[in-house]
């Protein structure tokens, strides 16, 4: 399904894994799974749920020091989270925690395919409400055409209208024709830099009010690099990112 939600599932146990993940898989959803904090922050790179299901008590990166990295400065997690454990003297302390939900392991095992469902459905209406307000139009420009159509479908399952390139011939057109809200171009490009197209737009009154994101994981900028005409430099290529630094200046 196309539209399935994507669930990432954080378990240490390989047979809760296991059982969990192809009971979620028959009931249609997308999932990914990871036996440690350290790899679901390594799927998180390029991966961007609707829920994430998370136990607790794991060895190394534990279920707490996990979610208090995918927190933001507003205290609320990044995505949605199910806490799902064998802890349950634990449920009091997740009370005043920005969490979807909590859930013992030896809960029924329909209560979890309800919580899920209350919590994707929840997700999605907002997402589809808040498509229809301020849907917007992205012009990405990345010349790896793996990474090109790893960005495209990140950027279309958040509600964004796609327009690709995998080099910037033909830009001025594709601006001109198809008009997007926001640019979205990598830094380093075969003969051309990310940052010296952005200046160049400036001279072209096609596209006066069009955002600049320009991203590089080459570590050659420090994060707070100025260039003319751009609105927002990510020193990553990571889709959450990206997504967040397109949000921010797509309005």
């Amino acid at each position: 399904m196309n539209d399935a939600a994507r669930i990432l599932l954080i378990d240490d146990d390989p047979s809760v894994l296991l059982a969990v993940g192809d009971q979620l898989k028959l009931e249609g959803y997308d999932v990914a799974l990871a036996q440690s904090g350290d790899q679901a922050l390594q799927l998180l790179r390029t991966l961007a749920p609707d829920l994430i299901i998370l136990d607790i008590g794991m060895p190394g990166m534990t279920g707490l020091a996990f979610l208090n990295k995918i927190t933001g400065p507003d205290s609320r997690p990044r995505y949605p989270v199910l806490i799902f454990t064998a802890r349950t003297n634990m449920e009091r302390f997740f009370t005043g925690v920005a969490v979807e939900g909590f859930l013992v392991k030896t809960s029924d095992p329909s209560r979890l395919l309800e919580e899920v469902q209350r919590i994707t459905l929840k997700r999605r209406s907002v997402s589809a409400t808040d498509l229809k307000q301020r849907r917007r139009r992205v012009l990405i420009v990345e010349n790896d055409p793996r990474w090109n159509a790893r960005l495209s479908s990140c950027f279309s399952a958040a509600g964004y209208e796609i327009i690709t390139l995998l080099d910037t011939v033909g830009l001025i057109e594709t601006i001109q024709t198809k008009r997007p809200d926001v640019l979205l171009i990598r830094e380093i490009l075969p003969g051309v830099t990310g940052s010296s197209v952005a200046a160049n737009l400036a001279s072209f009154t096609t596209a006066s009010g069009i955002a600049v994101v320009l991203y590089d994981n080459s570590n050659l900028h420090k994060p707070n690099t100025k260039f003319a005409n751009v609105s927002k430099f990510v020193t990553t290529d990571a889709p959450p990112d990206l997504l967040k630094a397109v949000a921010a200046v797509a309005g």
